[in-house]
């Protein structure tokens, strides 16, 4: 499919709007309004927003966002996180890509400290040793088998997602992926381990500003600071 790309004047206005959009529909989410389904409502429009303005695996890992967020409304735990685990994946291919790009033309960005990668290793690795000793039992014990497996099979893409957005030398990926797997962490917390007042409130806000985060720092200069011949992994038109 030919999707048209935006002139630069008009990147970031379009960003902004979708940004716009973004929140004020968050905002629905927490309103006593009846809406079917309305908290797919965010990520969607960022979705389709992102089809002009980010790559195509952020646009992939936004669509399968949004498809995990209708399974939630609708009570499907397994498919939720099957659809956010999927997301993940392309989550972790865009940073993948993204970090490749940069180390091999040596694009700006924040330099690594001698100590930086050995830290955001050890500190992923210390998280997932927590979540598979600490909610993955749990899971098995509450969801069974399928979804405890899910639920660590999801642990290990949503580390591995973290690893991939801090090793960015960009803070809006770092910030958001902290802000992901935070909201993730209290929403197992809650469903296998013991209640958490406040749960839409804990999991939701920053779950809908990592995912804003995320898409913020991969649009265009002016938004998400970057040119589009900044990150040679774009959708290619034709």
């Amino acid at each position: 499919m030919y999707i048209p790309k935006l002139e630069y004047k008009h990147i970031r206005p379009a960003a902004i709007a979708a940004a716009g959009l973004f929140l004020c529909f968050s905002t629905l989410f927490f309103l006593p309004v009846d809406i079917p389904h309305k908290i797919t409502i965010p990520l969607t429009v960022l979705f389709i927003g992102s089809l002009w303005l980010c790559p195509w695996q952020m646009s992939a890992a936004l669509l399968f966002s949004a498809l995990g967020d209708y399974m939630g409304s609708c009570g499907n735990f397994l498919w939720q996180m099957g659809f956010f685990a999927i997301g993940h994946v392309f989550y972790v291919i865009y940073f993948l890509a993204r970090h490749r790009h940069i180390s091999v033309n040596g694009a700006n960005g924040l330099p690594y400290r001698k100590w930086y990668i050995p830290a955001v290793a050890t500190g992923a690795a210390l998280l997932l040793i927590f979540v598979l000793c600490r909610i993955v039992p749990q899971a098995f014990a509450k969801g069974g088998t399928v979804i405890g497996t899910g639920t660590g099979i999801y642990s290990c893409l949503i580390c591995l997602m973290l690893v991939g957005a801090l090793l960015q030398r960009k803070p809006i990926f770092a910030a958001g992926a902290i802000l992901f797997v935070f909201s993730d962490f209290m929403l197992a917390w809650n469903k296998f381990i013991s209640p958490i007042p406040y749960r839409d409130y804990i999991v939701l806000v920053p779950y809908f500003m990592a995912q804003l985060l995320m898409f913020a720092g991969s649009v265009g200069k002016g938004f998400g600071k970057e040119l589009w011949h900044d990150i040679g992994i774009y959708r290619k038109r034709t």
